[in-house]
């Protein structure tokens, strides 16, 4: 190769590289800082520019060696790159991942085919270009669909469906063994041409058929974990409602003694006894405030929430400690509040009860800077294994956590220390 063959083949990885990062970060939920996630990105570009550069000089360009050493190493080196930077659960990565790969056989294809069609003459420089512009282009369109129309449905459905996403990443895995046989062939110049574009155009089709059902079923997916978030809003209305009885019967009994508390001090005023019956009024006054519900915050739901959560934990004998500013108007919709305050209380009760711990419970909600940052505390049971800010194993309850934390741009970070579980919650309001 000669250094013009390589300055032009450099650029080309150039422009293919920074298409492959573009589409990977549409798709990747980040796990680490901007910083971090770029210097990572950084990495894997150097990497696939080098490693074509190696393949190339040691197969020359146009052989099945160069398609096969190059493209393995490439997906190789991106799938771990991709495991490493998104936050998703694994199986979900991975269909995401090999998605990704089928995309980039087509494409691939596409722009040999659709360039040895248009340009025949072109030097093999001038070839370089055309494949990657045409790539390129066919990349943005699909990026740019992908973020309009598909992947608000892919961030809304959690990793906890690990079957049916470990099922249709086999069913795509099938498909990228095929698209990536005909990279091999295309690249290499094997077989008829002819032939070869409409056994190619079969597979495609195929495939977008089945990409059909596959986002069919992630439709299903999402609207069945919208109704799980529904069920515990639902659940968080029943416990008010039962809350709600409660305060009601306290309200007839009060009403039901208020007529003895009024006999009882007009017999003392009849008597004359003003000073005994101003000192049972004080002290009348003060059981009134002690029945009286707390007020946590001024916001109507994140107080009701916490009033719920502060009689359950008192009917099991769990200390809990409480502090929320919480404005009346708030950017975040009542119905997040409930999907994030009601799971993380919930799981700091069910914390305290399986280490059979009565150690205290404490729950911060401030609003700071046009954010609004929730921290929950409790003592836990030990073996929990937290990874990147993340528990392990996480139900359904984190997820819905995630994935309304998600819609305000927000994070959400563990952290343990002496078995007490800590988990704080960032919100862009």
């Amino acid at each position: 190769m000669t250094g013009n063959d390589i300055i032009h083949l450099a650029a080309g990885m150039v422009i293919l590289v920074l298409t492959h990062i573009f589409c990977l970060a549409a798709m990747t939920e980040r796990r680490y800082s901007v910083r971090k996630t770029a210097l990572i990105y950084a990495a894997f570009g150097v990497f696939f520019i080098g490693l074509t550069l190696v393949v190339f000089a040691l197969f020359g360009s146009g052989s099945a060696n160069t398609a096969f050493v190059s493209f393995n190493g490439t997906i190789l080196m991106a799938f771990f790159m991709f495991i490493l930077t998104s936050a998703d659960a694994f199986c979900k990565k991975l269909f995401l991942f090999i998605s990704h790969s089928n995309l980039f056989c087509i494409f691939f294809c596409v722009a040999i085919l659709v360039c040895n069609a248009l340009f025949p003459a072109l030097s093999e420089t001038g070839t370089l270009y055309a494949r990657n512009f045409v790539r390129t282009m066919l990349y943005l369109a699909a990026v740019l669909v992908y973020l309009k129309f598909l992947r608000p449905y892919v961030r809304m459905v959690p990793g906890t469906k690990k079957r049916t996403w470990y099922s249709i990443s086999l069913v795509s895995a099938l498909f990228l063994a095929v698209f990536a046989s005909f990279v091999i062939f295309l690249y290499a110049g094997y077989g008829h041409e002819n032939e070869t574009i409409f056994l190619f155009a079969a597979v495609v089709l195929i495939y977008c058929s089945v990409l059909w059902v596959i986002f069919g079923t992630i439709q299903y997916m999402s609207n069945e974990s919208k109704m799980e978030l529904i069920g515990k809003n639902a659940e968080y209305l029943q416990g008010q409602l039962a809350l709600a009885k409660e305060n009601e019967l306290s309200a007839k009994t009060i009403r039901h003694d208020f007529r003895h508390h009024n006999q009882n001090i007009a017999a003392l005023l009849q008597r004359g006894d003003i000073k005994e019956a101003l000192r049972y009024i004080e002290q009348y006054d003060e059981s009134l405030d002690a029945a009286k519900p707390k007020e946590f915050c001024p916001h109507a739901t994140v107080n009701a929430i916490l009033s719920s959560f502060s009689f359950r934990a008192q009917k099991e004998d769990i200390t809990v400690s409480i502090s929320a500013d919480t404005p009346e108007e708030s950017p975040i919709a009542d119905m997040d509040f409930v999907a994030i305050l009601s799971n993380l209380l919930e799981n700091a009760l069910n914390g305290c009860k399986e280490c059979g711990s009565l150690g205290e419970i404490r729950v911060d909600i401030r609003s700071v800077a046009n954010k609004v940052v929730i921290v929950c505390g409790n003592p836990c049971r030990p073996g929990l294994t937290i990874e990147n800010g993340m528990l392990r194993n996480r139900g359904t309850g984190i997820d819905s956590v995630v994935l309304a934390a998600r819609k305000y741009g927000g994070d959400i970070r563990y952290e343990m220390e002496d078995g007490y579980l800590t988990v704080c919650v960032i919100l862009n309001a």
